[in-house]
């Protein structure tokens, strides 16, 4: 074989390492770009899981005040009715004199 029978087949092999070593640090960049994006997404995700945990202990504390705020309502409701009534019937006891 001379010369330029093998040119070709060198420019070839040169050509496809060349084109191996791009496609496999095109690969691992690729890779550790999903990496640090699924990084990015699991401390993401962390960071709702924690907002939310906060923001459910804040919707409990609310919902039991909410239950206190009404047992006290009720019992000022019923307060009052009895100081109607007792107003009432002192009301009637003047008028009866």
């Amino acid at each position: 074989m001379d010369y330029q029978q093998l040119l070709p087949i060198i420019v070839a092999v040169i050509g496809s390492a060349g084109l191996w070593t791009f496609l496999s640090q095109k690969a691992k960049l690729t890779h550790e770009k999903n990496m640090k994006d699924g990084a990015t997404v699991a401390q993401f995700n962390d960071t709702l899981k924690e907002q939310v945990e906060g923001l459910v202990k804040k919707v409990d504390k609310l919902s039991e005040d909410k239950e206190k705020l009404l047992l006290a309502m009720s019992d000022m409701k019923a307060s009052l009715a009895e100081a109607n009534i007792t107003i009432k019937h002192l009301e009637e006891m003047l008028r009866a004199r």
